[in-house]
């Protein structure tokens, strides 16, 4: 029972949560981060019909912007798909993970109505709420939003894995900035999420739920598979030893 114990606390990541200042401040920059994210992305009431590539870029470096901030002190997700990613991959345990999450979600809401009292209603649009292209079935919804968050899950375990050295890797806020730069300008016409709670805040705003359970699931999936391939197959092994 001691055994089972001691590899129930491991799993469930109890003594993560024992310092409770770090965990509060953890818990406080996915907050913030999230906040952030939603609250500038969203405060000119953004119309993706137009604009693709300024708005791919502003996307990717408020991104990198953020995880400059907050980085260091809880990881720099502001993310649920990404969260999932890293706890699979084994760089988080699942009740800090859960906790991010659902701060993540608080905080994007919260962005999401501060942005939208602060802009004009002539300039809301749909406020940024992510729509599928018309013209897309769901199953092909769902696999752009898999094949993108896979990417850019997969760049961050690269970024931030600590077995590969920082040779070569140059900012990984950079990275993984330009990654949703280089993922958006290649999908928005079509979709374009990579945040469930990106979709979250606007559609909730502006009670529009297009296909809104994709943009939770396949994220998600695409994180979650992403953490399992780099976990499995990616990270640096010596083949050769001496």
């Amino acid at each position: 029972m001691s055994a089972f114990k001691e590899n129930l606390v491991s799993i469930l990541g109890l003594n993560e949560l024992r310092s409770y200042t770090t965990l509060l401040a953890q818990l406080f920059a996915e907050f913030l981060g999230a906040f952030l994210f939603l609250s500038i992305n969203l405060c000119a009431g953004t119309d993706f019909t137009t604009g693709l590539v300024s708005a791919a870029f502003a996307s990717g470096l408020l991104v990198a912007s953020i995880i400059q901030i907050i980085g260091h002190v809880s990881g720099g997700h502001f993310n649920p798909a990404l969260t999932v990613g890293v706890m699979v991959f084994g760089e988080i345990k699942i009740l800090r993970g859960l906790m991010y999450v659902a701060v993540q979600i608080v905080g994007a809401i919260a962005g999401a109505f501060v942005a939208y009292a602060l802009t004009e209603s002539s300039n809301q649009g749909d406020f940024g709420v992510i729509s599928p292209n018309k013209l897309l079935k769901t199953e092909q919804v769902f696999f752009l939003e898999f094949l993108q968050t896979f990417t850019l899950v997969s760049v961050f375990c690269s970024v931030t894995d600590t077995k590969r050295g920082a040779r070569g890797l140059g900012s990984a806020a950079l990275a993984v900035g330009l990654t949703v730069t280089a993922c958006q300008c290649s999908c928005l016409p079509y979709t374009s999420c990579l945040n469930p709670v990106r979709a979250l805040g606007p559609a909730l705003v502006m009670n529009l739920w297009t296909l809104h359970w994709v943009y939770w699931v396949a994220p998600i999936f695409g994180g979650m598979f992403a953490g399992l391939v780099y976990k499995f197959l990616l990270v640096r092994r010596h083949v050769f030893t001496e």
